[in-house]
């Protein structure tokens, strides 16, 4: 059972996790290094027993409506951590950020649990900060050959995150920012978000 405070902490961590950002600021200031995203958090009150569900995609602002790193967290308390999950048909939820309805519908079985990319999170003065363990566990397939490292500082108005995938033989870097960590600030969602590309070819 989760105590008090705990309880306190996993409430507090998905109140700020929750809504819309965009590092656009960030984009505009170091255009080399940092293409301007937009980012979701939605929560998914109706999808697990424990804890607290976030379904989250994002994309890049020159190509608005190509959802892509759809996701689902579940982040529970006592230790406080967040589990990632895959979606077992990227495609079929590619923008349901944007839909509620379609969300609604999205249950455990159209999810793969990745144990081995749980995120440990601690509460900081300024921040909640989280990191997944070290050991190079984070796949998204058994057999890949590169691994997943998450780290985040969340804070009421702010998500500063470092998403990074590394070859699991030589330890060297292969994707994410080589500048540093992205910064979101959280904000109001565009008057008319995007719909998916392949909605708007059916009209």
């Amino acid at each position: 059972m989760v105590d008090e405070k705990s309880a306190s902490d996993l409430h507090t961590l998905a109140n700020w996790l929750e809504g819309y950002y965009s590092n656009r600021a960030q984009a505009m200031a170091e255009p080399v290094w940092f293409v301007p995203v937009s980012l979701w958090y939605v929560r998914l009150p109706h999808l697990f027993s424990e804890g607290i569900g976030f379904f989250t995609e994002q994309f890049n602002q020159h190509t608005p409506g190509q959802f892509y790193r759809s996701r689902v967290l579940q982040v529970l308390g006592d230790p406080l951590r967040i589990e990632n999950y895959k979606l077992r048909d990227q495609a079929a939820w590619a923008g349901a950020s944007q839909d509620p309805q379609r969300l609604a519908q999205l249950s455990l079985a159209d999810l793969e649990h990745l144990p081995g990319c749980r995120i440990l999170v601690e509460k900081r003065p300024d921040c909640y900060h989280g990191e997944m363990l070290p050991g190079g566990e984070c796949r998204l397939n058994p057999g890949d050959s590169t691994y997943i490292h998450i780290e985040f500082d969340l804070t009421p108005s702010e998500f500063i995150t470092w998403d990074r995938g590394f070859d699991a033989t030589t330890g060297q870097q292969t994707w994410g920012s080589r500048a540093g960590p992205y910064r979101y600030q959280k904000g109001i969602p565009p008057a008319s978000s995007p719909r998916p590309w392949g909605e708007r070819d059916r009209g």
